[in-house]
């Protein structure tokens, strides 16, 4: 007698209502703040952008790639804040923090 076996039921990324689900829509979420930070700087800053992250108190953090750049990066402190603003993404407070 054979046996038919179900696979089990795999957690997909596109499916709303699963944790993998809810990771996934935090990270395009966080990529997609980190692009908008990164086209609000000038040209010359962009290379020193190393990333960012929201936390849901509303505290923006900038990774900076070097110590220099996280000095030029504190000038734009409030252009990022406004640029995340107008994208959705509510401000409270800004800190600059080097990426290790």
């Amino acid at each position: 007698m054979r046996t038919i076996r179900k696979s089990p039921r795999k957690s997909r990324p596109e499916n709303p209502e699963s944790a993998l689900g809810d990771l996934a829509k935090q990270a395009r979420a966080q990529v997609a703040l980190a692009d908008l930070l990164r086209e609000s700087l000038q040209p010359g800053l962009r290379e020193g952008f190393a990333g960012s992250d929201l936390d849901p108190g509303g505290t923006l953090t900038i990774f900076a790639a070097a110590p220099e750049w996280a000095a030029r990066l504190r000038f734009e402190a409030g252009n990022m804040e406004r640029a995340a603003g107008n994208g959705g993404w509510p401000v409270r407070r800004v800190r600059i923090r080097l990426a290790l």
